[in-house]
């Protein structure tokens, strides 16, 4: 026997003996093969999903908030606003830099009524949630509007009843509050 032979031992010469399963990077092969038939399934089962949420997504109709009817907008021409569209409303405002008439607001006496003491930047009639609330969106804070477009920041929004400034609730002006926070702005 040759010293190579002695190494290998009696059953590797012979060739009897189980035969040996070949591996990669140490994993069994019939493992890898496994590993992978599992990973192509849900691969499949997840792009098989996220078609299915985007295509349900995509037959939803909707315009933009500029259109006079559709969505986004009321009846009556209103602009809805919800907690979760006011950031963008905002936004839109101050790039676009709409300016509405108050009509028989008094936006200066609603003001001091509800405590702000900061300057209206930008106020609008809106649509306040689902309730379809008639209501006035104020736009305040300690910059002026160009300002604000032009380095972005955080800036004060405050929506309100269009009985704000008129004296009705004097006892509790907060009646008159339907949200106010604080809302970030984007420079353009």
């Amino acid at each position: 026997m040759t010293p190579r032979e002695v190494r290998r031992g009696p059953a590797r010469r012979a060739g009897t003996g189980r035969p040996r399963i070949r591996s990669v990077l140490g994993i069994p092969l019939p493992m890898m093969i496994l590993a992978l038939i599992i990973a192509a399934l849900l691969g499949v089962q997840l792009a098989t999903a996220l078609e299915k949420s985007t295509t349900s997504a995509s037959h939803m109709t909707g315009a933009s908030v500029d259109s006079g009817s559709g969505t986004g907008k009321n009846s009556a021409g209103l602009t809805v606003v919800t907690e979760a569209s006011v950031g963008t409303e905002v936004q839109r405002l101050v790039d676009t830099g709409t300016i509405q008439p108050m009509t028989s607001f008094d936006a200066a006496q609603c003001q001091q009524e509800q405590g702000i003491t900061e300057s209206i930047l930008i106020m609008e009639e809106v649509s306040w949630g689902g309730e379809d609330t008639t209501g006035w969106l104020l736009v305040h804070g300690p910059v002026d509007r160009e300002t604000l477009r032009a380095n972005g920041g955080i800036i004060s929004a405050t929506v309100v009843l269009p009985t704000c400034g008129t004296g009705a609730h004097d006892e509790d002006p907060g009646q008159d509050r339907l949200w106010a926070g604080h809302v970030m702005i984007g420079s353009l």
